[in-house]
């Protein structure tokens, strides 16, 4: 085993002492040339709010994207909540990936860089990684499923510089294949409704969600009460995929 496999091993086992994480190691430029950047009807859609910086300069000569997937068990439903422009599963997944960017320096003297959410910030197209490293593979209602936790897992991804090994597509995971379309049923946009995903169709719910926020009656430094934005997951809620929880 060359010593490209052993970093690529300790890495992912580095990955895995974090609870409810699963991961996966891709080219950087495979990601660049995915199915999304090919899209041109993806590309004016604008991400939900974050509390990222602005507009990042990637990493210079970085060759590899580490993906991070953190499970989010229907049993949670808060970590999906959007408060103060982020949720409290982005703020784990943030701050996990800044414990690993450190770890990779000290331990292998790899440079890493974390990722904003956005992509119009510099992010990365997080489903297209997710994919092409192995994490699962994106099922009827457009989310990526993962084999134990189908679509109840959100991402954020890391650039990381030095010599690694890419992990493998998911094969023989074919779930949607004979399933009834419950996703598909679910939504209250019908969003699904020409026999694929309409994007304007959920954003309608998105906007509806958004105009009905929970109140928490708590204050932030500028005075303005914090709500909570609790958006719409019938499509994703409504996948046996991954059922009951599990950790």
């Amino acid at each position: 085993m060359t010593s490209a496999h052993h970093r690529t091993a300790d890495l992912l086992e580095k990955t895995r002492s974090f609870r409810g994480v699963r991961a996966g190691i891709v080219e950087f430029r495979s990601v660049l040339s995915g199915p999304s950047y090919r899209d041109s009807s993806v590309k004016r859609v604008i991400s939900r709010p974050s509390n990222d910086t602005g507009m990042m300069k990637r990493l210079s000569g970085a060759r590899w994207v580490l993906i991070l997937g953190l499970y989010h068990p229907a049993r949670s439903p808060e970590m999906d909540w959007w408060q103060g422009n982020n949720t409290p599963g982005n703020r784990r997944l943030t701050e996990i990936t800044a414990q690993m960017s450190e770890w990779l320096f000290e331990t292998m003297g790899l440079r890493a860089q974390s990722l904003p959410y956005q992509v119009e910030k510099g992010g990365l197209f997080q489903k297209d990684a997710a994919v092409l490293s192995g994490i699962g593979i994106v099922g009827r209602n457009n989310l990526l499923l993962h084999p134990d936790w189908g679509p109840r897992i959100r991402f954020r991804s890391m650039l990381v510089s030095g010599d690694l090994v890419p992990t493998q597509p998911v094969e023989g995971f074919d779930p949607c294949a004979d399933c009834d379309r419950f996703c598909q049923s679910a939504c209250p946009q019908n969003a699904f409704s020409q026999g694929r995903f309409n994007r304007d169709r959920c954003l309608i719910q998105m906007r509806k969600d958004e105009s009905k926020p929970m109140r928490t009656h708590q204050r932030n430094k500028g005075g303005r009460e914090n709500q909570i934005v609790r958006y719409c997951r019938e499509c994703e809620l409504a996948c046996p995929i991954g059922l009951p929880d599990i950790a």
